[in-house]
């Protein structure tokens, strides 16, 4: 029996032009009339994924699962932050001016990343741009405000994939590390994530919180920081645009894509027939 549904933002609800489905709202409206809790597993900060969210009272499970937020009132239930030394760790591996260092920070003052100022100072069309007005630079990261919940690398393809060989030959034990494109952009980016973060223990968290197990939770996705979530539900649905890494472990990969309402469509029928 499906008691919880958790739901990706880009590219599974959210259209290639970031634009949220139409039907999401009657969505949540109609699951919920069905006694069935929404909520949304994003890798994004709490005020972007707000942002395309809307006045839907639901839970966000942000960060890849290190952050629990609902979305209306903005109240926080649920906190893992990367531990200092490991934060170092990774960052000593940072020697490369063609990479651009930052991190996801959870703080009272409006700043959701902190990024390393190094040179080239040209932060403009990257990963750190998007975040315009919402980011600080800092000249390392020994000393700072604010809980680390995810470390970000933007840069280009090349690049990042040599260093992500690097981390994952030093640290594959010790941290997850996805290679993802960076949607609209010209560059990608490398997130790192301790071993406990990930969407599966924040949805995991959640759905403990309701008292609900994993065997009665169905997951939907697109890209490689769904896969352990897709794996672990009850089912385990792929988007149709989705990453072949994660089409190969769905259980169902959904008839439509994100831009003809493909996340709703396929849900829909799974839990509704």
């Amino acid at each position: 029996m499906v008691k919880l549904v958790s739901m990706d933002l880009d590219e599974t609800l959210l259209s290639s032009n970031k634009v949220m489905t139409t039907s999401f709202k009657s969505f949540v409206e109609k699951l919920r009339s069905h006694g069935i809790i929404p909520v949304i597993a994003t890798g994004r900060e709490f005020f972007m994924a707000n942002k395309f969210v809307g006045d839907v009272d639901i839970d966000l499970i942000c960060n890849n699962g290190n952050v629990i937020r609902n979305n209306l009132s903005g109240k926080t239930t649920y906190v893992n932050p990367i531990e200092k030394k490991d934060l170092l760790d990774i960052m000593s591996f940072d020697k490369s001016d063609e990479i651009y260092a930052s991190i996801h920070v959870l703080r009272d003052d409006g700043i959701d990343l902190l990024y390393r100022l190094k040179a080239p100072q040209k932060y403009e069309n990257t990963y750190v741009d998007v975040f315009r007005d919402r980011n600080l630079g800092i000249k390392n990261f020994d000393n700072f405000d604010g809980e680390p919940l995810s470390i970000v690398f933007a840069g280009q393809y090349d690049v990042l994939k040599e260093f992500k060989d690097i981390l994952d030959k030093n640290f594959s034990n010790r941290f997850n590390i996805h290679l993802m494109k960076i949607k609209n952009k010209p560059y990608w980016m490398l997130e790192v994530l301790q071993k406990n973060g990930d969407k599966l223990y924040g949805v995991e968290k959640y759905a403990l919180s309701k008292n609900i197990n994993m065997d009665s939770v169905i997951a939907i996705g697109d890209d490689s920081n769904d896969k352990l979530l897709i794996e672990n539900s009850s089912i385990g649905i792929a988007m149709k645009n989705g990453v072949e890494e994660l089409k190969k472990v769905a259980d169902i990969i959904s008839d439509f894509d994100n831009d003809n309402d493909g996340a709703v469509k396929i849900l829909n029928k799974v839990i509704f027939g």
